[in-house]
């Protein structure tokens, strides 16, 4: 009987696991921190859904690993080869280059995900913190981080889509200077510095790092809706033991999990980045937000289009 091994414990791969439990067929999940539930943890409501997978499914202290073309588990002293594995890995966060940030690489500089673990061990990172984000992660992150005594500001190259943070500074704007020699002392925004002991980046990439597995989540969707990112492991749960004759989709659009689906999944995720309208055959279909669970017509073909 198949099994599955799912790297990765954040919501899309204890989605997944939950899902391919309900349905008899043994999962896995490695996770190599020792907490769960990624970087939506922060997220208001999300908690319980996080304890009744950590109970209800599988998760080994473990870490996946590519040795020259092939994917093993590292446990331990251990490792084995891993099969039947589906990549749930996350987003990673953008280099400081990428971001066109340059200057001092002094201490004091941290991810996002980095910052998650301190507050895990009871640690901050830091009292005059800047987080250097455009997302809702962002905005939860300072309201945390100002919740336990930090002096936090905001810096966002665009507006956030999210309730407005409380007692913390927004200012939009793009870093591209960080100044500090032991320690950061401070970054510039344009022309202006700001004084900070700590920076914290906070701007997601989709990352799939075994990209010959396939992948759920923020691996491959970029979305910083908890509730897309469960959905995409649900759906893969239907691709990967459900049946029925396999549907195309003509789509010039981001489509989850793909252009080929099964026939009885008929379960997609769109993705439209500010949202906006699309066509499904001669449907019109609103997205709000960055990205929408789309139910397709009960048709042999499939069409979707974004509408100008």
């Amino acid at each position: 009987m198949v099994s599955y091994s799912i790297i990765g414990a954040g919501i899309a791969g204890l989605s997944l696991a939950l899902e391919l439990e309900e349905a008899g067929v043994d999962a896995r999940v490695i996770e190599y921190r020792d907490r769960v539930g990624g970087v939506n943890i922060l997220y208001p409501g999300i908690d319980s859904f996080i304890d009744c997978a950590r109970h209800r499914t599988n998760i080994v202290s473990a870490a996946a690993i590519r040795i020259n073309e092939r994917i093993y588990e590292l446990r331990g002293n251990s490792y084995s080869e891993l099969r039947d594995a589906v990549a749930a890995t996350g987003f990673r966060v953008a280099t400081l280059p990428e971001l066109g940030v340059y200057g001092d690489r002094p201490a004091g500089v941290y991810t996002f995900h980095a910052v998650l673990d301190l507050i895990h061990y009871g640690l901050l990172p830091g009292k005059r913190i800047v987080i250097y984000g455009d997302n809702a992660y962002a905005a939860l992150l300072s309201n945390e981080l100002t919740k336990l005594g930090c002096m936090v500001t905001l810096v966002t190259p665009t507006k956030i889509d999210s309730n407005p943070v409380s007692d913390v500074t927004m200012i939009k704007g793009t870093i591209n200077r960080i100044k500090g020699t032991s320690r950061v002392e401070g970054v510039r925004i344009y022309d202006k510095w700001i004084d900070a002991d700590t920076l914290i980046v906070a701007i997601f990439k989709t990352h799939n790092p075994f990209p010959e597995l396939r992948a759920i989540g923020q691996a491959v969707i970029e979305s910083f809706d908890p509730n897309i990112i469960m959905e995409s492991g649900k759906i893969m749960a239907h691709e990967l033991i459900g049946d029925g004759e396999p549907i195309i989709i003509d789509s010039n659009i981001p489509i989850y999990p793909g252009n080929l689906i099964k026939g009885k999944t008929r379960r997609v995720i769109v993705a439209l980045r500010g949202g906006g309208k699309i066509m499904i055959n001669d449907k019109e279909y609103a997205i709000h937000g960055d990205a929408a669970v789309i139910d397709l017509p009960k048709t042999d073909k499939v069409c979707i289009r974004g509408v100008n």
